[in-house]
């Protein structure tokens, strides 16, 4: 049997992987620095690892058979990135580790956008290091997750932050004109091409996956449409999202940002988004598994606010 590890796990991202897996053939190991309880299912262990040991991991990957390693780290800082970089050589030293997925999960990251988001830098790190590896890899790319549009109603294991449109409120900030095209993908249709795509015999450099493409405009025509409410709709212009001048929508409970941060991460996302960094290129995974029928971003709006619980 071949065995998967998830770094990462317990995260949004992460524990979403781990479910989807659960229902495949294959074994799972979960990679926590700490020890964490059993889990219920007989298909999955808990490996406690030290990720500034590189020796100990490899021989751990070498003990338990690991031959993927899917990385949900989440890159928030120098600190977490070393940790993937160090996942990514003891990989390399295991001799029964072949292949890694690095933690990136949004578009495509390239160095001409590090002027609008600095922290690109950790993940153009990782595919360096992964060039000059024995690995193969795969970079997944699933756009933007609709998940965030569907709370606190649709299954989720993100946590809730309002990216330009607060559906609850019926309140808009939309970057632009509104009009730049987002791709955008669900947490569960991520995972179940990731696992998919683990059957191949061959990894691209990038796995692209978009459940849809829709605008600002668009997803804001249909909450207004399903919930049945006119919004109250604001368009920052190019100059004031240069300037991190941003609207800021209102932000569901548990949102765990001071307002500073809040308004920074606001102003990162109006940014990338007016440089269109969201519209993936055509060639897709999704070609590849016709069988996977993602849901369309109207379906997903429709399944979480379309009996009005505004």
């Amino acid at each position: 049997m071949v065995v998967i590890a998830v770094a990462g796990g317990s995260g949004g991202v992460g524990k979403t992987i781990v479910e989807k897996l659960l229902e495949s053939k294959f074994d799972v190991v979960i990679l926590s620095r700490t020890a964490r309880q059993e889990n219920s299912s007989q298909k999955v262990q808990n490996l406690q690892i030290n990720y500034d040991d590189i020796p100990s991991m490899a021989h751990e990957f070498e003990r338990h058979k690991i031959h993927t390693i899917i990385s949900a780290i989440g890159l928030v800082s120098d600190e977490t990135s070393q940790s993937q970089l160090n996942l990514i050589e003891a990989g390399e030293k295991s001799v029964s580790t072949k292949r890694f997925i690095p933690s990136e999960y949004s578009f495509i990251q390239t160095p001409n956008l590090l002027s609008i988001d600095p922290s690109i830098q950790w993940w153009l790190d990782a595919a360096e290091r992964l060039k000059a590896s024995g690995l193969e890899y795969t970079r997944v790319i699933p756009g933007f997750f609709m998940d965030y549009w569907g709370m606190p109603y649709v299954q989720t294991h993100l946590q809730p932050f309002t990216f330009g449109i607060d559906i609850a409120s019926g309140t808009a900030a939309i970057p632009g004109n509104g009009d730049n095209v987002i791709c955008m993908t669900y947490t569960y249709d991520l995972a179940t091409y990731l696992v998919k795509a683990l059957d191949l015999d061959n990894w691209p450099e990038f796995s692209i996956i978009v459940g849809d493409e829709v605008t600002y405009n668009q997803v804001l025509e249909l909450a207004e449409e399903f919930t049945g409410k006119k919004f109250k709709v604001t368009y920052d212009t190019l100059e004031q999202i240069t300037a991190g001048n941003v609207t800021v929508p209102p932000q569901p409970e548990g949102v765990d940002s001071s307002s500073d941060e809040i308004k920074e991460m606001t102003a990162l996302v109006s940014r990338l988004t007016v440089n269109n960094v969201f519209q993936l290129p055509k060639d897709r995974l999704n070609a590849q598994f016709p069988e996977v029928k993602p849901v369309t971003f109207r379906e997903f709006l429709q399944n979480a606010w379309g009996r009005s619980r505004v």
